[in-house]
């Protein structure tokens, strides 16, 4: 018997039918699902037995879900917890409802969707949890069984020094999920939690405003980890907020260099923290390639979004992170709150001008939990009431002063661009931004050398 598994949902578009359909194909193989990870570690060190089921993974890819249900089964749960996001909820709904079909186990709901609609969620389950849940499954898995309860428990956020308790994923945990790094060997990793900007796209609310580090030291111990137990070098990190203190950046350089670890990372940074100063100390850490929300090239729009930059903000951020010889790609979306032809346009006009390496176009959503959810109605119509179907290549929402054969037909201009700043990196990129670096190292010399004689 197991006391809880834990189960990353699948993206699909007819969930456990759909014969042709590999959801894991993309990014679910080159990410860990660190939701239920994080989960799994804080319950286990209560004693309690987990055991992971990710659905990314290759050989459930074209199983039903009565047939998923049924290997879940096997292994006698307590409490099965489900996670999902929006594009994952119908199936994870549907597993929901084959695993109380079929026996009494216990099902918990969690994840950005069900925190967003945890009463239509709870249909399909016992109880659904509201936030980080951490501390919610390592109380339900204590008071077990709970089948006859219906209930919504609001997730109490992690500490910064609980953050800190929990333990490295090892190999075995990795080896249960779908990631696979012969795909694309970088490790991913998170140091931070909560989000100080309050963009109306993005579920401020599940991840918390309130911003929770963990400490340069548990960082440090975790990149020694990386490198010297699971042997990967390149580093990926997915929080919003990994360039956020100069203080802890230079502590955290300091650190590394006293170990001898040295790393080539990427991240998202925002524009409003890039400074001559910022730069300096990315580049010492290992930082090359940057990771830039720009969302969009109009000035109202932004405002709109409340995205928090300015046009000239987002150009200058650009404009010193190539200088400083940095691999920058800028994401922007298209069909905002207030969007007309004009202002997207005005976005690819934007985009097309910037010097990035990349740049990545996607449909705006207004995800439930959302400030633009709650706008949605008001400044346009969603057209696509399937979740299953929302992602960023999907048109999901309609601005009232764009047409739908407009909106493609905006995207396909943008993704000519997209194509241009692609070719061009593949073609010159990979020489012209080293040389570029040598000249600027070679012209901050000469000065010196003036000034010095002078």
């Amino acid at each position: 018997m197991v006391d809880l598994i834990l189960v990353r949902s699948r993206n699909n578009p007819n969930p456990g039918v759909k014969k042709n359909s590999d959801s894991g194909s993309y990014s679910g193989r080159r990410m860990p699902p660190y939701g239920i990870m994080y989960i799994s570690s804080f319950v286990r060190q209560s004693g309690y037995t987990v055991k992971l089921f990710d659905l990314f993974k290759k050989n459930y890819a074209h199983l039903s879900i009565d047939d998923i249900a049924d290997q879940i089964l096997t292994h006698d749960p307590g409490i099965v917890g489900i996670s999902s996001m929006t594009s994952q909820s119908l199936d994870a709904m549907a597993l929901g409802d084959a695993l109380m079909r079929k026996s009494n186990v216990s099902v918990v709901h969690g994840g950005v969707h069900p925190t967003s609609l945890p009463e239509e969620t709870l249909k399909h389950g016992h109880v659904v949890v509201q936030g980080e849940g951490e501390h919610c499954m390592r109380q339900i898995t204590s008071s077990k069984p709970i089948c006859s309860q219906r209930k919504i428990f609001q997730g109490k956020p992690l500490t910064e020094e609980e953050m800190d308790s929990i333990p490295f994923p090892k190999k075995e945990d990795l080896d249960e999920t779908a990631f696979d790094p012969s795909l694309d060997p970088k490790f991913p990793i998170i140091t931070a939690r909560g989000c100080p900007y309050k963009c109306v796209f993005c579920k401020d609310g599940f991840r918390s405003s309130n911003k929770r580090f963990h400490s340069v030291d548990y960082i440090v111990e975790f990149l020694g980890y990386i490198s010297q137990t699971l042997g990967f070098r390149k580093i990926i990190v997915l929080d919003d907020i990994f360039i956020y203190s100069e203080q802890r950046m230079e502590e955290m350089i300091i650190k590394l260099e006293k170990r001898n670890l040295k790393f080539k990372f990427q991240c998202q940074v925002h524009a409003n923290v890039i400074t001559p100063r910022v730069l300096r100390l990315m580049k010492r850490l290992g930082i090359q390639w940057i990771y830039i929300g720009i969302e969009s090239g109009n000035q109202q729009i932004l405002k709109n979004i409340k995205k928090g930059i300015t046009i000239e903000k987002a150009s200058n951020a650009v404009h010193l992170l190539k200088k400083n010889g940095f691999y920058v790609a800028g994401m922007y979306m298209i069909g905002n709150i207030g969007e007309t032809s004009k202002t997207v346009n005005d976005t690819i006009r934007f985009a097309f001008t910037l010097p990035t390496d990349r740049a990545w176009f996607s449909f705006a959503a207004p995800y439930p939990g959302t400030q633009f959810y709650d706008m949605a109605d008001k400044y346009g119509k969603i057209i696509e009431p399937d979740f299953c179907k929302w992602n960023q290549a999907t048109l999901v929402y309609l601005p009232k002063d764009i047409k739908k054969d407009e909106m493609y037909q905006l995207m396909r201009r943008a993704q000519i661009v997209r194509i241009i700043k692609k070719i061009r990196f593949s073609f010159f990129g990979c020489w012209i931004t080293p040389i570029k670096e040598l000249y600027y190292r070679y012209k901050r010399r000469v000065l010196k050398q003036h000034a010095f004689n002078d």
